[in-house]
């Protein structure tokens, strides 16, 4: 929580928040803190910002979370929960209760949706549990009759809380106090696998909607997908981007964001309940060539597809900066990955490079490449495996750039690859330069100089811009993040740069474009800009109010 305030003292207590309940709902491991803590910054030009930071322990835990079963529909399967206070003394309360499911995938309790008839409890529903108590809340689940491969039943357990003490509240006009009501509350849930083979109910499911949206620079797909039918359902969702000319796009899956940290093969189970949406994403990590393009979603069981759904995409050069950084276009049909080449003999760089080349076209494509330093001379110490080559409509090719076992080179060396493109139909020759890097011992010093971070401001949108010049000698990457925080919203994270090299001479200018207007009002920007592993980061902190000049705070 942030609080723009002026530096007077406050008349009374600072803020007075009052008494509110706070109910803490877990469906997975809990924290184990019980601190509020306060801090107050110093903005300038008369305002603070006050951070309140509250951590807090739940008064009992349960293990499991989740009942995982196999059963077959009719069958009637036991399940336990063992409940542990954590110290402190409570009153209890056990009840089925019906499931609601949010577009992160995070199901959670329906407090108005009528409690399911399939559970019944034969330990207390109401009980007190002794500090340092561990009890179990016991009962079985009968699977109904449906068609549906997945089932899940929610179990809510409650303890009825206390108010927090309030020993330390003294009334010096400088304090910031709040009086909590703690709920501690667990949405259990007993899953089901029911291995039903019919699935007429499954193909209801459907998509509402699919794009690419750009998030930190990279093309990311997402889809909501629906479900309309009164059964849950587990599935997979696949998803691919096609052009007119491709002929092979690879496919991958989206997950829902509540399973996104998951590491394994889970990561990618779509659970969706009834009468849900549920939002899924995947990272796409190909070329994303400018044109238009297909999406396609559907949503498979196993190896058989379901649902399917395709959206028309439009792409422009530009509108995945941080893609373009990893892979480089060549031309409206030939790009190339990565985009900069890093080569050499020692800790720090690997000694060889493996270039892969995609044509999405329907022409086979030739190329030739050169190896020239800075100053326009071929570049010794680099070895690439094939200099002259073709790449066939719609295929790939992929060359080898290594450190030459003859290299004498005893300095780092900075130039480029310079490939001339041409094809079977139009002739012409294009020309394209990735930059190449040479690695031998240390690198040499950079030298980055920084402008004054500018507002912009075009129409209602309001962007910030920051010049960086390298006064080096050898190539420097550079990755800004600009973070625009006020006292009445969320903090806004931007970015640019993405770590694309900067040549020695080159200056460029970041721009961080907020997604929607900015109200007017002050704002505090928190700007840190990176440049190679090791070096110290620029960091800078200021105070802007819309309409007027940046203020350094």
């Amino acid at each position: 929580m942030y609080l723009i305030c002026p530096t007077r003292k406050p008349s009374f207590l600072g803020f007075v928040l009052g008494l509110f309940v706070v109910t803490l709902t877990f469906s997975s491991a809990s924290p184990a803190l019980a601190e509020t803590a306060g801090k107050v910054e110093e903005l300038g030009d008369g305002q603070q910002r006050v951070t309140l930071t509250q951590t807090v322990e739940p008064s009992f835990h349960i293990e499991p979370i989740v009942h995982r079963f196999a059963a077959r529909r009719g069958t009637t399967i036991p399940f336990r929960f063992e409940i542990r206070s954590t110290g402190k003394a409570m009153n209890v309360s056990v009840l089925p209760v019906k499931l609601r499911q949010e577009m992160s995938g995070i199901i959670l309790h329906d407090a108005t949706g009528e409690a399911p008839d399939e559970i019944k409890f034969t330990s207390p529903t109401e009980f007190k549990l002794a500090p340092g108590e561990t009890t179990f809340i016991e009962g079985e689940v009968t699977v109904p009759l449906a068609k549906s491969n997945y089932l899940s039943f929610g179990v809510l357990v409650r303890d009825n809380g206390q108010r927090s003490a309030d020993d330390n509240t003294d009334n010096n006009g400088q304090r910031i106090g709040a009086a909590v009501r703690f709920v501690t509350q667990y949405v259990l849930r007993i899953d089901i696998e029911t291995g039903v083979k019919d699935l007429s109910q499954m193909n209801q499911l459907a998509f509402e909607s699919g794009l690419i949206d750009s998030q930190a620079g990279m093309p990311v797909a997402e889809a909501v997908l629906v479900n309309p039918t009164e059964f849950a359902f587990e599935c997979n969702v696949r998803g691919s981007v096609e052009s007119a000319s491709s002929s092979r796009p690879r496919p991958f899956r989206l997950s829902m964001s509540s399973r996104s940290s998951l590491n394994d093969e889970k990561k990618y189970i779509v659970r969706i309940m009834p009468h849900s949406k549920v939002r899924v994403s995947a990272p796409v990590e190909e070329t994303l060539f400018p044109g238009n393009q297909t999406f396609k979603v559907e949503v498979t069981n196993g190896r058989r597809a379901m649902a399917e759904q395709t959206y028309p995409v439009s792409v422009a050069g530009g509108d995945f900066p941080a893609l373009e950084v990893s892979h480089a276009y060549l031309d409206q049909e030939l790009s190339v990955g990565p985009a900069q080449i890093e080569v050499g003999d020692s800790d720090s760089a690997k000694r060889s490079c493996n270039l892969r080349f995609s044509n999405n076209s329907e022409k086979q494509k030739m190329v030739k490449a050169e190896l020239i330093d800075l100053d326009g001379q071929p570049i010794e110490g680099i070895r690439l495996s094939s200099s002259e080559f073709e790449v066939k409509p719609g295929r790939t090719k992929t060359i080898r750039a290594s450190v030459s076992t003859r290299s004498k080179s005893e300095t780092t060396k900075f130039g480029t690859v310079r490939l001339s493109i041409s094809d079977s139909e139009q002739g012409a020759t294009l020309i394209k330069e990735l930059p190449l890097a040479l690695v031998v011992g240390g690198r040499p010093a950079e030298s980055i100089e920084m402008g004054e971070l500018q507002s912009l401001v075009e129409g209602d949108m309001t962007s910030f811009r920051l010049s960086v010049t390298n006064n080096g000698h050898g190539y420097v990457p550079i990755h800004g993040q600009l973070q625009v925080a006020s006292g009445k919203e969320q903090a806004i994270e931007l970015a640019d740069g993405y770590g694309r090299w900067l040549r020695p001479g080159e200056t460029r200018e970041l721009a961080f474009q907020p997604r929607k207007p900015l109200p007017a009002g002050k704002y505090q920007l928190k700007l840190h800009v990176e440049t190679t592993e090791g070096a110290e980061p620029f960091d800078q902190t200021l105070v802007v109010d819309l309409g007027q000049q940046l203020l350094l705070n």
